[in-house]
């Protein structure tokens, strides 16, 4: 295969691109420069997991998805350009664009789409997010332009997942994916090819001159540059050597709020920035234990501190626009006590656990607020920082007692909840083990109508929030700055900036 460097070069060189949001070259060519938190796991599924936030900007330019959220937040086409839902709800059939090229050269082919969900479905694989779609049953083609879903049962969120923000939405060529080049040089059909990639610096792509929707595209390059520090980030964006950036720091919101020569973009969505308590390991294996944490625990206070009220606090991750009375266990020193006691009678010592947490600013801010909160109830907390690689594979080898995480912002976080949830699924970081909640959550999985699917969620959330096997720090509300000359940004559809419409003035 030939590498995407080469493939791109005398693109590149053709465009001479400018270095800067308004100094464009003789050309007329236009580069855009985001600022991204974290480094990339890389874009293969199977080998890099999750993508994050910051890999789904990068994943967004790159890869196509069959269908996605418009300006609006309504579902529209993208490869796919129909797609029908069979009477009994267990068959969806899309209709492939036809004429569409991916980044090598090759024609995107209903093989594509089977191959790429054949390898997430295939248990020898082992892809840790399977079961957030699990009730996928194959992927069949129907000639080169057709392919049906079969699925084990009626499911309602299936549109919904095509739609969002994850490995499976986006399609990568098949010929990559078999020569195992795909994790660090992305091929897709999107708007944008992979040029550069320096590990800890920056990701470079350029414009995919044969993009099938290139008529939208304005930007010739995007920089991607990987600043861990926020404080760092909004110095780049103030001094121009970046135009974009993706915060979630409320003193950082408040300051560009008040600068006439930043625009900040917002939008609250469903999910939460959440805390695992591992059910498995001693004390949280003692639910009084996780109960009197919870307790002691107050997200007014660390949202007030850490995002300057700037995040919603939540009762539950449904959304706003939920009903749900989920039960939730608030903040209250005295009950907090009770539990502890409790605790400590059943298990003959008193409740201290280790929080790992990330070493940055919002993770230490989080770690200690957590420390003080328990501290008033007599709960020792021990915090250990770590970088987020370190965090994930402590979390994924259960080898932690309460760490930080999320539920994804999606317009319908069933599936991750089943995924967090049920006794039997890979993603259940907790290994958190009820019958009653995997009987619930069958039941949200397999419900007929969005009203039962909408109660039998609520349920599942209320047994969550009785027993506490995750924690809320806060609602997902998403922020991107910048500068006053973009505009075109879609709204933050699961936190994710999209590069993709920008247009500089």
């Amino acid at each position: 295969m030939i590498s995407l460097k080469r493939a791109v070069a005398g693109m590149v060189a053709t465009a001479a691109l400018a270095t800067g949001l308004s100094a464009p070259s003789a050309s007329g060519a236009k580069e855009l420069t985001v600022a991204i938190e974290t480094d990339l796991r890389g874009f293969d599924a199977i080998k890099s997991r999750v993508l994050g936030i910051a890999a789904s900007t990068v994943m967004n330019a790159t890869n196509d998805r069959l269908i996605q959220r418009d300006a609006d937040e309504n579902i529209e086409p993208q490869l796919a350009t129909e797609w029908t839902a069979s009477a009994d709800g267990k068959t969806y059939t899309f209709t492939l664009r036809q004429g569409v090229k991916f980044h090598n050269g090759d024609d995107f082919t209903a093989r594509d789409v089977v191959e790429h969900w054949s390898r997430l479905l295939d248990p020898a694989n082992k892809y840790f997010g399977r079961l957030f779609f699990s009730p996928i049953e194959k992927v069949v083609a129907d000639g080169d332009h057709t392919v049906s879903f079969q699925l084990k049962h009626p499911w309602l969120p299936m549109e919904r997942l095509h739609a969002g923000v994850n490995f499976g939405t986006y399609v990568p060529s098949s010929r990559a994916v078999a020569e195992d080049t795909m994790n660090r040089e992305p091929v897709g059909t999107g708007a944008y090819m992979l040029t550069e990639w320096r590990s800890g610096d920056r990701v470079i792509v350029d414009k995919n001159p044969n993009y099938w929707d290139a008529d939208k595209v304005s930007i010739d390059r995007v920089v991607f540059r990987i600043i861990p520090d926020q404080a760092t980030r909004y110095a780049a964006l103030l001094s121009g050597d970046v135009d974009v950036i993706w915060t979630d720091r409320g003193d950082t919101i408040e300051k560009a709020m008040e600068d006439g020569k930043l625009t900040v973009h917002s939008r609250v969505g469903q999910g939460a920035i959440i805390n695992f308590m591992n059910t498995a390991k001693p004390p949280f294996d003692n639910v009084d234990a996780r109960r009197a944490v919870q307790h002691a625990w107050n997200q007014a206070t660390y949202l007030k501190v850490s995002f300057k009220d700037t995040v919603p606090a939540v009762e539950h991750p449904l959304g706003a626009s939920s009903t749900c009375d989920a039960g939730y266990r608030g903040p209250d020193n005295a009950m907090a006590k009770e539990f502890a006691a409790k605790a400590e009678a059943a298990t003959g010592s008193p409740i201290a656990y280790e929080m790992i947490h990330t070493s940055t600013q919002r993770g230490r801010e989080s770690g200690e607020i957590m420390q003080q909160l328990n501290r008033r109830a007599g709960i020792t907390v021990n915090l250990q920082p770590v970088d987020q690689l370190q965090l994930r594979q402590k979390v994924f080898t259960n080898n932690y007692n309460m760490s930080g995480w999320r539920i994804a912002d999606a317009q319908d976080v069933g599936p991750q909840l089943f995924a967090l949830l049920h006794s039997k699924s890979p993603y259940n970081l907790t290994k958190y083990n009820n019958p009653k909640m995997d009987e619930l959550l069958v039941k949200m999985r397999t419900a007929g109508t969005e009203e039962s699917r909408a109660e039998a969620m609520c349920n599942v959330v209320r047994l969550m929030n009785d027993e506490v096997p995750i924690q809320y720090r806060g609602g997902r509300k998403h922020y991107t700055i910048t500068q006053k000359g973009i505009s075109g940004m879609r709204p933050l559809y699961q936190g994710v900036p999209d590069v993709r419409y920008l247009t500089i003035n």
